[in-house]
């Protein structure tokens, strides 16, 4: 330990890159977990939007009410629909369009056979 003089600063310059090396790494990391579990949960927020919006369709259809559009408000987003066709045909259009509560919007538009009384197709926008 004779020849020591000036390793402490090189030694401390050398762990304290490390450290801040290790904490850029672990907040770059977190921040990009939360962005995408944030996303995630708004992607499947506005596919159960969706979901919920073709069932109310369909029931819309099948219980033979002639109101062509419908609203729906859920704890997490709004959903509509607009029904496009006559009693007479045999597949009617339905476009849904789904709101969350936090802004982000999605549309689908649908097929549905009044006969076989099912969904045929399936776009989202």
């Amino acid at each position: 330990m004779y020849k020591s003089d000036g390793f402490i600063y090189p030694a401390v310059l050398f762990v304290s890159a490390a450290v801040l090396l290790v904490i850029s790494y672990t907040s770059s990391d977190f921040i990009t977990r939360k962005t995408f579990a944030k996303e995630a949960g708004e992607y499947w927020i506005g596919e159960n939007l969706l979901q919920n919006g073709v069932l109310l369709s369909s029931r819309h259809m099948t219980q033979g009410q002639k109101v062509q559009t419908g609203t729906q408000r859920f704890p997490y987003g709004t959903v509509s629909f607009h029904i496009t066709g006559s009693d007479r045909r045999e597949t009617v259009q339905v476009t849904i369009q789904a709101e969350t509560t936090t802004g982000t919007r999605r549309e689908a538009h649908l097929l549905f056979d009044q006969k076989k009384k099912q969904l045929i197709q399936w776009t989202e926008v």
